[in-house]
Order: C-alpha cells, then sequence, then structure tokens
C-alpha cells in the first residue's frame, strides 16, 4: 500500500488536509467535463488511490484562456523552430502564449502536477506533433505542460496514464512527499543526507529512481 511506503520512508501521514502536500492535476481527471468534446477523463487511481494523500489543485488551461466547453480541437505544430499550439480547423488560431501565461500564473506552491497524456496543452512529454500540413512528426509537452517544467522544473509531473504503473505511482508519490518535505525545511542539506541513506531500504527501481531525484533536489542548492 502506499501508506505503507511512506511510512516505511519515515514520513508522517496526514491527519489534516493542511499538512496534505499541493498537487496540481488536470480538471478533466478529477470528472470535471471541461474536454474539447464536452467530457471529463475520470481518473480512478488518480481520486481514490491519491486523493486520501494529495490535496488537489485543479485547473483546465484551455477553460482558463476562455475555450468553451465544447470548442473546436486545438493541436501542437512545428513552425521553424517552435512549437505552437494552433486550432486544427483554423490554423491562424494561436493559443500558446495565453496557456504559458497560465503556468506562469500558478501561485500557490505546487509539489507535483499530474497532467492529461497526450493533451496539446497539458501532455507531459507525449503530445503529438504536426508539420503544416496536419500530419503527425514527432513527440513533445503541451504548451501548459512545458511552462511548467521550465518555471518549476524539480517538482514531480505525471502524466495519468503514467500512473497505471504501480512502480511509477510509488515514485511519484514518494518524490512529491520528498519535494513538500525538502521545499519547506530550514536544513535542507541535512535532511537530504538523512532521506539518502534512507533509500537504501527500497527496493529496485524505486531506489535509483529516489536517489537520481535526491541528487537533483541537491544540485538546485549549489
Amino acid at each position: 500500500m502506499l501508506t505503507d511506503l511512506l511510512e516505511k520512508m519515515g514520513f508522517a501521514l496526514p491527519q489534516h488536509d493542511w499538512q496534505k502536500p499541493v498537487v496540481g492535476v488536470s480538471a478533466c481527471l478529477l470528472g470535471q467535463k471541461v474536454r474539447y468534446d464536452g467530457d471529463h477523463k475520470h481518473n480512478a487511481i488518480l481520486v481514490h488511490q491519491l486523493g486520501p494523500l494529495l490535496r488537489f489543485r485543479d485547473t483546465c488551461p484551455e477553460v482558463a484562456i476562455g475555450l468553451p466547453v465544447p470548442r473546436p480541437p486545438i493541436q501542437v505544430v512545428q513552425v521553424d523552430d517552435a512549437l505552437l499550439v494552433k486550432g486544427v480547423e483554423n490554423p491562424q488560431q494561436d493559443v500558446t502564449e495565453a496557456l504559458e501565461d497560465v503556468a506562469a500564473g500558478m501561485s500557490e506552491p505546487l509539489s507535483g502536477f499530474v497532467l492529461k497524456a497526450r493533451s496539446p496543452s497539458c501532455g507531459h512529454l507525449s503530445t503529438p506533433v504536426h508539420n503544416a500540413g496536419g500530419q503527425q512528426i514527432g513527440m513533445a509537452s503541451g504548451a501548459f505542460a512545458r511552462k511548467l517544467h521550465e518555471l518549476f522544473p524539480r517538482i514531480p509531473l505525471a502524466n495519468d496514464s503514467d500512473l497505471e504503473k504501480p512502480a511509477f505511482l510509488q515514485s511519484f508519490l514518494l518524490q512529491v512527499y520528498c519535494y513538500h518535505q525538502w521545499h519547506n525545511n530550514d536544513r535542507q542539506g541535512q535532511w537530504l543526507n538523512d532521506m539518502q541513506r534512507q533509500s537504501e531500504q527500497l527496493d529496485e527501481p524505486l531506489h535509483s529512481g529516489l536517489r537520481h531525484y535526491l541528487d537533483k533536489l541537491g544540485r538546485a542548492m549549489h
């Protein structure tokens, strides 16, 4: 169980909502009907397994910039060296900067983010990239997710599809709790040393994954 894993690593289980790490979530994953087709993508793993341990801050970047529900679809298009988010039916529509501004406006401290895979706004390294003719030529992140990672490079990011893998789910939760404690710790160096020692009891691939993440937090201090 996820609670057993947290306790094994020395994390106190939250007894109140205010004690839970805050994690951003694409609103459609919480059952909100905000997708381009007017539907949602309720994610049971997110709600039922992570929900008791995290505090969610929902957002739909596309709704936040004023796009209607339902709405004409948008897609990521490569134009020269830039990745732009344009309308499929109306290529003159460019919402790239507006989506980036939503990420820049995330004011509440976050300890992670769960994003909708393949979304032109929210997908993390999973969104199809098209050429001007509409053919898929690669994969990248959506405009909101890309800006989010640029602004908050140390918070763990996950696509909803990643959570279906038990090892990834465990790793993501550990990283969220680690970031939450590290970010709010006055003795970050000592905390990192203690957590590195604590991680020795983990099996692979959790051990290597967490050590790599803790190393990234350590580099942020130099």
